[in-house]
């Protein structure tokens, strides 16, 4: 499979340019703006051969594995939401849905990027990129101090409950 390049130049035209443009410090818009900075094709050229179809462009890949993670979906959440949901097609650049680029692509898209990535010289790409541009935007650096009482009291807690209830379905003769 060889390397799928983004498509660099915008359309006038497109209504899902122009709607999503209005909220500049959304997530979708920041990664609008820096997903050739962040993730450009070029850094995922050795994951692919010189010979073969193209693949879906990295860079649109990419920028759905950062929305995947945030919003914790699945593989096949992930590409769907890219399917419908404007503001991913809008982070990914490839607008909406009457201009022929990109409409979906399949769930294992996703699976065999991780896949080439892992088996890659350098795995962690993507994550050093995204932690880089947040350190230089200021977003990395701070410490925070998490107390984990209030969690272990909640699953203290949640334990005894589970153990009354096995214990008194045992009492009722129902094995918990």
């Amino acid at each position: 499979m060889t390397l799928g390049v983004a498509d660099k130049q915008g359309d006038l035209f497109d209504d899902v340019k122009r709607f999503c443009d209005e909220a500049e410090s959304s997530i979708y818009a920041v990664l609008h703006r820096e997903r050739d900075r962040l993730f450009p094709d070029g850094l995922f050229a050795d994951l692919f051969s010189s010979r073969g179809r193209q693949s879906v462009p990295p860079s649109v890949v990419a920028t759905v594995m950062v929305l995947q993670r945030l919003e914790g979906l699945s593989d096949r959440e992930a590409v769907e939401r890219f399917t419908f949901d404007a503001r991913w097609r809008y982070a990914a650049g490839v607008g909406g849905y009457d201009i022929g680029r990109l409409e979906r692509f399949a769930h294992t898209v996703l699976v065999d990027m991780r896949a080439r990535l892992a088996s890659s010289a350098k795995p962690r790409r993507s994550f050093d990129v995204t932690v880089e541009a947040a350190s230089e935007a200021g977003l990395v650096g701070a410490k925070r101090v998490l107390d984990s009482t209030p969690l272990y009291d909640a699953v203290a807690t949640m334990d005894t409950i589970t153990l009354v209830r096995s214990a008194l379905g045992v009492l009722r003769g129902g094995g918990g």
